[in-house]
């Protein structure tokens, strides 16, 4: 037991190191797009997490959607504009905090799993029905299949509940208990959420973003419209974020290779400089 528990700990630290700081989403975008085309293409929670990522960068940062409603609203004041997107940029953080915890979370996860999922005593680290879950994902890459539409949305479900039950859920209660003021309360909590795979004019409007039932429900309906628009589609529509590289598009694998390369190379710089 304490060896597999070392063995997931070295993996989160690995994940951690690939996530990079705060800032670094294309970096989290990356990872988990490795992980969906590393699974066959059967573990799209994290393509749907992706563009949750990504999504996030342009909704809650101070140029998002949001910050330039912020500004126009309070272009009366200097002062008050700039409290108001302080707050704003707060929950900017707290939100990239929670996204990099999942990114990190699914990597460890799923590369764990993948090593041992059916190992006695792997269900004693990560949650047994996410477990199962993803050791249908690891059986059906091993055999070179896809999984049935059914199974495959089980998968996402199991994922999707696990993460925003136990990571998510936390991290957005900690940042709303921190807000003061009202209005600003209320406009991060009532965001319209729209992916760039959705049909036009599609959008989800929250009652409350900290209600972890209604952003599980939510959740799944955009996993349905995933489905409906169809896979590869939810990938190209990445692009239209405007925040990836071209040869992400291009060469996804190669991509996180030279990430993953990259990574290696200043931590190995970072050890010297500290010895």
């Amino acid at each position: 037991m304490s060896d597999l528990q070392d063995v997931y700990e070295k993996l989160k630290s690995e994940g951690e190191v690939l996530a990079g700081n705060l800032m670094d989403i294309r970096h989290r975008v990356a990872i988990l797009t490795h992980i969906y085309i590393d699974s066959g293409r059967n573990h799209a929670f994290s393509q749907i997490a992706a563009h949750g990522a990504l999504w996030g960068l342009s909704y809650f940062e101070a140029g998002g959607s949001l910050g330039r409603l912020i500004a126009y609203r309070y272009c009366y004041s200097a002062r008050e504009k700039a409290y108001r997107l302080g707050i704003l940029r707060e929950f900017s953080e707290a939100f990239r905090r929670v996204n990099r915890e999942v990114c990190i979370d699914t990597y460890a996860n799923y590369e764990f799993t993948k090593l041992h999922g059916e190992t006695s005593g792997s269900e004693d680290i990560v949650p047994p029905n996410l477990l199962d879950a993803l050791n249908r994902v690891h059986h059906a890459r091993r055999k070179n299949v896809e999984l049935t539409a059914r199974e495959k949305k089980d998968v996402f479900e199991q994922s999707f509940r696990c993460e925003q039950e136990l990571t998510v859920a936390p991290g957005v209660k900690k940042a709303v208990s921190e807000f003061e003021c009202k209005i600003m309360r209320w406009l991060c909590l009532h965001p319209f959420v729209r992916f760039t795979y959705f049909p036009k004019l599609r959008h989800f409007v929250f009652r409350d973003f900290s209600d972890t039932d209604e952003r599980i429900v939510k959740g799944l309906r955009a996993y349905e419209l995933a489905e409906r628009a169809g896979w590869d589609k939810v990938y190209r529509a990445m692009e239209y974020y405007g925040q990836m590289p071209a040869d992400f598009f291009h060469d996804p694998v190669g991509h996180f290779a030279s990430l993953r390369k990259e990574v290696i190379r200043k931590g190995e710089i970072a050890s010297r400089l500290a010895d």
